[in-house]
């Protein structure tokens, strides 16, 4: 559980603590007060990555040199953010390997921004995958990152003018190779969500959501590559891999993309991020704390009693709003609220 959070030139924040030690903690306030980034602060705690922007250093308030999270949990937690560099202490001690880093506080954050994985690029859906892994599957992320290496090895070398095919064909299985760790981790992630979707959706009397997952290359993964060279020589790219792959998110069988609404869409995301929670718990033996960012909006009454049954039973959860009028009695009741 997180009893405070202290944030240094953070996103809005000049120099600002929190008390946040109970079960459920409400932030309250108008629009732009600094409602969303408290949760974010917990997430880059988390993931080592904002779930609002690419480059970290963005959250650092008004061009300054750096923002500082410190976070007390069980453990002590500290992210300085810098423009020349980020550095990441867990009990004190700075960690140089994200991959040794990442995990030992684990969440799982709903907001706005997963609408995206119904109706957003495939970059976005991919970094679903890859971060939540990563978060569990330490030995996924190294086999990524060699992939993205020999990626970029790969795509230089098809830039030269003289291209020795032999040793293309040697860089391609090196990258065959982790491109099967990661699509196989991949696979058995989608398989075992879909296991918990499918009793969460029951429990929610809501449609069947599950996801399927889209590849650019067949089951012979070598010959794909060869089928595909003549391309990659033409455009200079590796055309297909894990880096091009995607993620569909269905709603009784269909893609949701072409049609859902916004209630649906927010209702299959958070019966996803449910999922997470039951995957997290069962993988790791930890409860994540659970972060909803103005999670009752555009649902209906039958919809927002479920969510709140769920959200009772959690360890920790933080909930932002701008108004409490929004929010559950029964919520209330044993919420504590901070208002900004």
């Amino acid at each position: 559980m997180i009893k405070k959070i202290h944030l240094t030139n953070f996103r809005c924040f000049e120099n600002i603590s929190f008390n946040t030690y109970n079960s459920l903690v409400i932030f309250s306030g108008k629009n732009a007060t600094g409602k969303s980034s408290t949760l974010e602060s917990i997430f880059i705690t988390s993931t080592t990555k904002s779930y609002r922007e690419n480059d970290l250093d963005l959250v650092i308030k008004d061009n300054l040199d750096s923002a500082i999270i410190d976070i007390e949990a069980d453990k002590q937690f500290k992210v300085v953010i810098s423009k020349e560099g980020n550095s990441f202490f867990y009990n004190k001690k700075q960690y140089k390997r994200l991959a040794d880093y990442i995990g030992n506080l684990k969440v799982v954050m709903f907001s706005p921004y997963d609408l995206n994985l119904i109706n957003g690029g495939k970059s976005f859906k991919r970094r679903f995958l890859d971060l939540n892994i990563s978060l569990i599957d330490k030995s996924y992320l190294n086999a990524f990152r060699s992939y993205k290496k020999l990626l970029h090895e790969r795509n230089e070398y098809l830039k030269q003018e003289n291209i020795d095919k032999k040793l293309l064909e040697v860089i391609t299985k090196s990258l065959i190779k982790f491109l099967l760790d990661v699509y196989n981790a991949r696979i058995n992630f989608i398989n075992e969500l879909n296991s918990y979707l499918e009793k969460i959706c029951l429990d929610m009397e809501i449609e069947k959501i599950s996801l399927s997952y889209v590849k650019t290359y067949g089951d012979d993964v070598y010959k794909s590559f060869s089928d595909k060279l003549r391309y990659d020589l033409l455009t200079k790219s590796t055309n297909i891999g894990i880096h091009r792959d995607d993620l569909d998110i269905l709603i009784n069988g269909k893609d949701s993309k072409s049609f859902a609404s916004e209630g649906q869409a927010r209702t299959a995301v958070l019966a996803l991020k449910l999922a997470l929670i039951n995957y997290i718990k069962e993988k790791t033996g930890v409860e994540p704390i659970v972060l909803l960012d103005d999670v009752f909006a555009a649902l209906d009454n039958t919809r927002i009693v479920k969510i709140t049954n769920y959200i009772k039973g959690f360890k920790q959860a933080f909930i932002t709003t701008t108004s409490t009028l929004g929010i559950p009695d029964e919520l209330l009741e044993k919420s504590l609220v901070i208002r900004l």
